[in-house]
């Protein structure tokens, strides 16, 4: 099943992109953003401020035979000052059978901030004090096309998509034509395939789960590569609630051996299991506020014995995050506090922020 999938979505989406297109808009919209971060606990010795500025150029138009089309790119400030362009898609629509998209740092599948509970952004995806977390895995990090259900097409409100990246070597922000990076075969596999389901089966509930896969991983596993997430969410008058559950397991390339290399910290890391808990609400018109809790849980195993038998180390971090935005009219002011207790996967380690911003779309 997975190999046609794979199949149906990359026959479809080079089919698709041969047609000739009528004239398309253009259209650019973007952000302002400036920020004044105050870091507390054990990384107390930072201050900054901090502005950035995303344009995203769009443009879109119909195909002659009949089906739509979208394209965007993002020219966004990279720490440093540095400009790059990222996040492309090129997205058809299949004139209500869904859509297919071909993505470049765009298009992720996860659906670890689905529980979407923060005034300014959802939990650690907005604010955290940690090095990465490293939750979940996208198809995202790498050039991949994807299919996704019409809206409306399946009843409550359920959307199916599928996305397949190639190559997980291949790197991100490439140029038309581009070869791609050597594909080794490895723990972590070469291709990736990632799948994500979403619902609204009743008002105000939202529901939604995604799993990730690598495939060509090296013989002989001890662990292979894959992810997920599911989720909820509940409004009811001026409250939104919500809540999340969520696993990673690292490639390993053997019994004996753990996992090569860890995204948070130095020690190394085979699985990760994430949960997170929050409510939002809306005091009025203009302001909103949040409280959310996430844990982060790292476990690291070692082979005590021949018979391939198991030490396991576990560390947990636990964050609270609390927000308020205030929207003034054209501009949105807010706070955010992030405090973290075991941060980076390391005991008693505390660390603290406290960013103070504002915000204008246009």
């Amino acid at each position: 099943m997975k190999n046609i999938i794979k199949s149906v979505v990359v026959l479809v989406s080079s089919s698709l992109i041969s047609f000739a297109a009528v004239a398309g808009e253009l259209t650019v919209t973007g952000s302002a953003n400036a920020s004044y971060l105050i870091n507390g606990g054990q990384n107390s010795n930072g201050k900054g401020i901090g502005i950035s500025n995303e344009l995203m150029f769009s443009a879109s138009g119909e195909l002659d035979n009949g089906y739509s089309w979208k394209y965007h790119t993002e020219l966004d400030m990279a720490d440093g000052g540095a400009a790059s362009n990222d996040d492309t898609a090129l997205v058809i629509g299949l004139n209500g059978m869904g859509t297919v998209g071909i993505y470049d740092a765009e298009g992720g599948l996860s659906t670890e901030t689905g529980y979407g509970i923060g005034a300014l952004g959802v939990g650690q995806d907005y604010a955290n004090t940690m090095t990465q977390i490293g939750l979940g895995s996208d198809v995202s990090a790498d050039p991949h096309v994807a299919y996704t259900t019409e809206a409306g097409l399946l009843p409550f409100g359920v959307q199916v998509s599928a996305g397949y990246a190639p190559n997980t070597t291949d790197g991100q922000s490439n140029s038309f034509k581009a070869g791609g990076g050597a594909q080794v075969v490895d723990a972590d596999g070469n291709n990736a395939t990632q799948y994500k389901i979403t619902a609204a089966p009743i008002d105000g509930l939202k529901v939604g789960a995604d799993y990730y896969e690598v495939g060509d991983s090296i013989t002989g596993l001890g662990q292979e590569k894959t992810a997920g997430t599911v989720y909820a969410q509940y409004a009811f008058g001026n409250f939104k609630v919500g809540a999340f559950d969520a696993y990673r397991e690292n490639g390993v390339a053997d019994k004996a051996a753990t996992a090569s290399a860890d995204t948070a910290t130095a020690a190394n890391g085979d699985r990760y299991d994430y949960e997170g808990v929050g409510v939002e609400f809306a005091v009025n018109d203009q302001l909103t506020v949040s409280y959310a809790q996430e844990k982060y849980k790292r476990t690291d195993k070692t082979q005590t014995g021949a018979l391939a038998t198991y030490a396991k180390t576990t560390v947990e971090t636990e964050a609270d995050y609390i927000q308020a935005a205030y929207n003034i009219g054209g501009a949105t002011v807010g706070i955010a506090l992030v405090d973290t207790s075991n941060s980076d996967f390391t005991a008693n380690k505390e660390e603290k922020k406290t960013l103070f911003t504002v915000g204008m779309e246009f």
